[in-house]
């Protein structure tokens, strides 16, 4: 039992730290050394979410020397696939509408990654050829991303014939959303929907690419430079809109939801966004002129400051809150400061909070610190882990695909539950495909490279494979590859939205899976795709 409460315990460990120090100092390092948002999301970002994930491969590899982190990694990843996104569906208030680009092309390097790993595994050891091949699928959607913007624009407009116009003003890193377009250093409010709904579809929130550049042929703006190199261009109505709807949108609570769902999907430069807005308060004809016209956004100087006015309170919401370490009034509160004292403290003592101005210097540190507690708590759950396994007698690849599998995915099924009530649909199922390509392309071959570059350094008579001897783990990452191409078909089918029967479906597939591989470990049916 106390093996048990302790692998608990460290699965609570894990997400203070990734949530509280390791990703905020990731922020500010992305935003010190000004890396775009495609390429820090796909890197830093995604490496704070998985960092568990890692770390476990990281000591099954050199430490334990055994797959269970090949085992967390692949039932993390179907958990993420089937289970996140099946309590998304679930806990929505409304039903999922996605675009088919962003799950395209993260689908398609998902899928990729899988058929080699499939592949590799086919013959149980792995060369460092075929980990250095998997970490280059990584390389490749980092440099796809980077260009994510122009290659849809490519895809769209030369291979299926849309109408696309890309303005040669609009950097390639740059997302283009209707209602409000945010990127690093960017804000742009596009007011081609004035009437922003309640909870915002992804139709409203991607916005359609047509529309945008044909309104913006037609009025062109300079976007203007403040001190702080952001910018801030705003399109005007076409005639006849009604200015009464555009006016009412910023002060509404619909418009207020609309908007924070649309700053919170693309992971906004907030400092940046709040010297804008500081500028266009104290300024409100900054920027608004339309050709010799006096008319505004939507006919009415007011409906720009009622939009200003709610992206104030939304920033004032998305402020980082350092970690509070005061004693709080109410009795629950009370009893969970108690159950994480033995973690927080240690903690706000040994690292550096980084979301403190005065600390923000220290990212470094925090940075380093924050990987090894990481290291810490990934070597304890491991520990603990092996050992319910040999008191039950379970193979630690089903510990790794079960409970392991959960429990280090727990962060990401909160905020994926939290952003899918938003209504962003794309963005939950993004980042759990986008977090599964970063466990399969780094999570598994970085470890195994440096285990074959210490060997090559350190040994004189290297080894020139590891062995990922299994039962069943073959199977388990070929029914994964199955499991992902029928949802998307599924999906497709479905007219790219997913519904509650979606949800109870893959929840049913997850048990399906888990019940299979433990079959497959424990040898009551043969994996049919092994060599030998």
């Amino acid at each position: 039992m106390l093996h048990l409460f302790g692998l608990i315990y460290m699965f609570v460990s894990l997400s203070i730290v990734c949530d509280e120090f390791f990703v905020p100092s990731l922020e500010v390092l992305t935003e010190k050394f000004d890396i775009s948002s495609d390429i820090s999301g796909a890197t830093f970002m995604a490496a704070g979410g998985s960092a568990p994930e890692f770390f476990t491969s990281v000591i099954g590899v050199f430490i334990a020397n055994n797959n269970v982190g090949i085992g967390t990694i692949v039932g993390s990843a179907t958990f993420n696939i089937l289970c996140v996104l099946a309590f998304c569906t679930l806990f929505s208030t409304t039903v999922l509408h996605l675009t088919w680009w962003p799950l395209f092309r993260d689908v398609s390097f998902y899928i990729v990654s899988l058929f080699m790993l499939v592949i590799f595994f086919m013959d149980e050891k792995i060369v460092w050829m075929e980990a250095l091949a998997l970490f280059i699928v990584y390389l490749l959607y980092i440099t796809f991303m980077k260009f994510n913007v122009a290659i849809e624009s490519w895809v769209k407009y030369k291979v299926l014939k849309f109408k696309i116009e890309v303005d040669e003003s609009i950097e390639e890193e740059e997302d283009l959303k209707n209602g409000i377009i945010v990127s690093k250093g960017n804000v742009t409010e596009n007011p081609l929907n004035n009437n922003f709904p309640d909870r915002p579809s992804a139709e409203q929130i991607t916005g359609h690419h047509e529309e945008f550049h044909h309104h913006h042929r037609e009025h062109h703006y300079t976007p203007n430079s403040y001190q702080n190199g952001s910018n801030v261009g705003i399109y005007p109505l076409t005639e006849g809109e009604n200015s009464e709807d555009a006016t009412s949108t910023g002060n509404n609570s619909g418009g207020k939801k609309q908007i924070e769902a649309i700053v919170d999907e693309n992971d906004t430069d907030l400092s940046a966004v709040k010297t804008t807005i500081k500028n266009q308060s104290r300024d409100p004809h900054h920027s608004m002129k339309r050709d010799e016209s006096s008319k505004t956004f939507g006919g009415d100087r007011r409906s720009t400051r009622g939009e200003i006015d709610a992206l104030k309170e939304i920033l004032e919401d998305n402020e980082p809150t350092p970690l509070d370490m005061s004693w709080p009034n109410e009795w629950h509160k009370q009893a969970l400061y108690l159950f994480l004292a033995p973690i927080l403290m240690p903690l706000w003592v040994t690292i550096p909070d980084v979301r403190k101005e005065e600390c923000r210097k220290w990212y470094p540190a925090t940075f380093i610190l924050s990987i090894l507690w990481i290291a810490g708590f990934s070597y304890l759950m491991v520990w603990w882990a092996n050992t319910i396994g040999e008191t039950f007698r379970l193979p630690t690849e089903i510990i790794g695909l079960t409970i392991l599998a959960a429990g280090t995915s727990i962060p990401d099924l909160i905020t994926s539950v939290i952003v899918a009530r938003k209504g962003l649909g794309d963005m939950a199922v993004s980042s759990s495909i986008g977090s599964n390509i970063f466990d399969v392309s780094i999570g598994m071959p970085v470890p195994w490279l440096l285990w074959f570059g210490k060997e090559a350094i350190l040994s004189d008579n290297p080894v020139t494979f590891i062995s990922v001897s299994s039962n069943g783990l073959i199977c388990s990452v070929g029914m994964l590859f199955v499991m992902l191409i029928v949802l998307v078909i599924a999906i497709a089918a479905s007219n790219w939205q997913m519904n509650k029967l979606f949800g109870i479906v893959m929840i049913i597939s997850y048990v399906i899976f888990c019940a299979f591989s433990v079959a497959l470990e424990m040898r009551y049916i043969e994996c049919p795709l092994k060599l030998c």
